[in-house]
């Protein structure tokens, strides 16, 4: 789990892409756009992940003695297995800021039928 002084840290960078999305593009229109655009980042920050993973298991069958293929050498390392980690975090922040980005998006919005609102379950 993330230390606290790290957490803060990637929070504050959350925030900071948050600031430069609202500064690139307007507020989301619409709740189905706002969950669109979270679940592209979403996609993407598991496509980054599983980019590690499979780079980890060719570096573990390494450690291993097993024989992986040449072509696998350069890709594989610890160091662009380093960056793919930080392409996945950084994929993450910009789901946070997202999810940041269509709260607030709701803005009055969240008193309008369908927008923001559990129907008669909640009352």
């Amino acid at each position: 789990m993330a230390t606290n002084e790290l957490r803060k840290e990637v929070e504050a960078t959350a925030m900071a892409e948050l600031n430069r999305a609202n500064a690139k593009f307007p507020l989301f229109n619409s709740t189905h756009e706002g969950y669109a655009v979270i679940l592209e980042e979403a996609e993407e920050a598991q496509e980054a992940m599983e980019n590690v993973k499979t780079s980890l298991a060719v570096l573990w069958d390494r450690v291993k003695g097993i024989e992986v293929a040449c072509f696998l050498d350069e890709d594989t390392t610890p160091t662009v297995i380093f960056h793919q980690a930080i392409d996945a975090a950084c994929e993450m922040v910009q789901t946070a800021a997202m999810l940041l980005k269509y709260e607030m998006s709701l803005g009055e919005k969240a008193g309008e039928k369908g927008e923001n609102t559990h129907g008669d379950l909640c009352g």
